[in-house]
């Protein structure tokens, strides 16, 4: 069993505000107690085939047509050289694991909306596929508008060289995973003091944008994902300290139908991507 607090995020605060909700997703999250709980174990009560039964809140996971992650299909995707670069500045800032503390750390531009950075989750394995092939782990950088519109940056990984953002997480992941709390039933909190962002935002080059919706309950709609063409490299020991945090089905929910939708390619020149279009 999980609830929407117990999925792994780190969140970046630049000052020590108020504590508040990142997101439609947790405010819609937090109405009522009912929908608080729901699980990614295959056919259990919980799992995610069940979510659209679990809330009225929820109804969007069962109901809606425009859901996340996707499967890409590289060569069904449409080319289009007008998008924009997803340039980004992120700062160095205040990190906590498991908490809420939403700060001002960077924005990111969409359509020519500004979006500001929120929050980091992982997810494995990965929730978006490429031509059906799943990766060990999927890295999604959200971003809010003023108006709650979210904007989200995913990262796959697969196995290779260790990743340098995570050598400033190890200790306090390794921290996080010796509490060995119950993360169905409560939430865990470790500040990780400052954290340097530069490694994500590096050069975005190739990727693919397609409006769907947040991976998790209440599923809401709208959102703008922008899925990397290059794969990253992560150690299986870096995978192992984030697996170690998440229940044992995962925390992936499955892809669902595209309904119609367009998935774009931006390919830059001089970019690299990970794939055959």
């Amino acid at each position: 069993m999980v609830s929407s607090r117990a999925a792994i995020v780190f969140l970046v605060a630049a000052s020590s505000l108020a504590a508040v909700a990142l997101s439609s997703q947790n405010n819609e999250a937090a109405k009522t107690k009912a929908a608080a709980e729901y699980g990614y174990a295959a056919g259990s009560k919980l799992g995610p085939e069940n979510w659209g039964k679990l809330s009225p809140e929820y109804k969007l996971c069962g109901e809606g047509k425009k859901q996340s992650p996707i499967d890409i299909v590289t060569k069904q995707a449409t080319p289009n050289p007008n998008l924009d670069s997803l340039n980004r500045t992120y700062n160095a800032a205040d990190g906590t694991l498991m908490t809420f503390e939403p700060g001002k750390v960077g924005t990111v531009k969409v359509n020519g909306k500004v979006y500001s950075f929120k929050k980091v989750t992982w997810h494995a394995p990965s929730e978006h596929t490429i031509n059906g092939q799943r990766h060990p782990l999927e890295l999604h950088l959200t971003h809010a508008a003023d108006d709650g519109s979210l904007a989200v940056i995913a990262v796959l990984y697969k196995y290779g060289a260790p990743d340098s953002f995570y050598f400033q997480l190890k200790k306090k992941l390794a921290e996080l995973a010796a509490d060995k709390c119950n993360f169905g039933e409560e939430s865990a909190q470790v500040a990780v003091g400052l954290v340097h962002l530069r490694s994500l935002q590096k050069r975005t080059g190739s990727y693919f944008r397609y409006v769907g919706s947040t991976t998790a309950p209440p599923c809401t709609e709208g959102v703008v994902w922008n899925v990397l063409g290059k794969i990253r490299q992560i150690s299986k020991e870096q995978v192992g300290l984030i697996t170690a945090l998440i229940p044992a089905a995962g925390d992936a929910r499955p892809t669902q139908p595209l309904n119609g939708r367009s998935v774009q390619f931006y390919n830059p020149p001089n970019s690299t991507i990970s794939f055959k279009v």
